[in-house]
């Protein structure tokens, strides 16, 4: 008898210690950075926490690092606590014969990925003149590699050119080819087009065009750009006007709020991203400024944090944005307290081996992925921040931020997905 119970706790002693061994602790982490070599020789910051909120390891949480990317959870917040469930395409006012329309920001209308084609039957349908009311230009740093943030985007923003086998190209939507002129001054090794750097202009050299050529790009966007567009699409007459907003406006909502945040998040959308801190300003005055939706989040849902963001844009382009792990670990938390819905969250986030930006980065283990995270990538910078989940049933949060390192990027990445893939096996 007296055997049987000492076998009994021997025992249950080696299951205590196996399990105690592999419980994931500041000592362990902390050994696996210091052994990491790539990791020596850069600016990295890591914060890993177990779902009670318990933090596990911090490492340089409280320094400020260029979030890149990651900025676009930010903006995913913006737009959870400022925006319902549909995106608002315009606000509208029926005076008369006419049909007076505010827009809103809304990129969704003739977007290959977003439209529904709600408002284009709305438009196409009413027994209305159609008037778009005329507003204060939108303020952004300009840039000629990416669409321009705009009042009413259409397609979104872009032209698809395409070469043809008679030696020129073709554009949809086909209208912009008026825009589209060669320039002789224009010296390339081969046949490209690209934005004028002023004026509204798409210009190409004069080179034979290969049948192989298709490139996607931005041309300038409006409100007159948008109007014109419109028109062309609607096969109707459509007329800027100046008036102020009424009392009794109404809203027309377009697609579900989550296709836009899915389809921001999951490919790094930056066009998107500034769309929707666009939406959100929209929603709480009557200019389109993303400042205004920035400060509004900062002043009502950040305001408790012991480092506010340094925030200046909606995508993560600028490297004026400055976050600490902490602060973006704080987001993480309230992203899910917001939505209570971790599924739903997750269908929002690049998921490692299967969609997004984390596609190729991480294989699936046991045919399951393992890491929902929003990546970020700027020159000598590369982040991930997101939810792991080990093969031992454990959810943790993580901030993984990499920056000033002159490696190449991929093996970063590699190191980083290295040492998730590790916890995730281990813990």
């Amino acid at each position: 008898m007296k055997k049987a119970v000492i076998l009994f706790l021997l025992i249950g002693l080696l299951v205590d210690q196996n399990v105690f061994g592999q419980k994931l602790t500041e000592k362990k982490v902390r050994k696996i950075f210091r052994q990491s070599e790539i990791l020596q020789e850069h600016f990295v910051g890591f914060m890993v926490q177990e779902e009670t909120g318990s933090i596990v390891y911090a490492q340089h949480e409280n320094i400020h690092f260029v979030p890149a990317s990651n900025t676009k959870l930010f903006t995913l917040l913006a737009g959870l606590v400022i925006l319902g469930d549909s995106i608002p395409a315009f606000q509208y006012e029926i005076l008369g014969d006419s049909l007076i329309l505010w827009p809103t920001g809304d990129p969704s209308f003739l977007h290959p990925k977003l439209d529904n084609g709600r408002v284009y039957h709305f438009l196409a349908k009413t027994p209305y003149k159609i008037f778009i009311a005329d507003q204060a230009p939108i303020h952004y740093e300009p840039s000629y590699w990416r669409p321009d943030p705009a009042h009413f985007p259409i397609y979104a923003n872009t032209v698809n050119v395409k070469g043809l086998n008679t030696g020129f190209f073709e554009i949809n939507p086909k209208v912009m080819i008026d825009f589209a002129k060669p320039d002789s001054s224009l010296v390339l090794k081969e046949f490209d087009i690209l934005r004028a750097k002023t004026g509204n202009l798409l210009i190409y050299p004069i080179l034979p065009v290969p049948e192989s050529f298709e490139s996607l790009l931005p041309f300038p966007m409006d409100l007159e750009m948008s109007r014109f567009l419109l028109q062309d699409t609607l096969k109707r007459e459509i007329q800027l006007i100046r008036r102020n907003k009424g009392k009794d406006l109404g809203t027309f909502y377009s697609i579900p709020s989550d296709s836009l945040y899915k389809h921001m998040m999951l490919p790094s959308d930056n066009f998107l991203a500034e769309q929707v801190l666009l939406l959100c300003s929209s929603t709480l005055g009557d200019t389109l400024d993303m400042q205004r939706a920035i400060g509004h989040v900062q002043e009502n849902w950040l305001m408790d944090l012991r480092h506010p963001p340094i925030w200046e844009d909606g995508s993560g382009l600028s490297r004026y944005n400055l976050f600490t792990p902490n602060t973006v670990l704080a987001v993480l938390n309230m992203l899910e307290d917001r939505l209570g819905d971790l599924d739903r969250l997750k269908a929002l986030m690049p998921a490692g081996g299967v969609s997004g930006t984390l596609k190729t980065a991480y294989e699936l283990d046991r045919g399951e992925a393992f890491v929902w995270a929003k990546t970020g990538t700027l020159k000598n910078m590369h982040l991930q921040s997101g939810w792991l989940e080990t093969r031992k049933g454990k959810r943790y949060r993580f901030v993984f931020m990499n920056n000033n390192f002159t490696r190449p990027t991929a093996e970063v990445r590699k190191e980083m997905v290295r040492i998730i893939s590790h916890l995730r096996e281990k813990y």
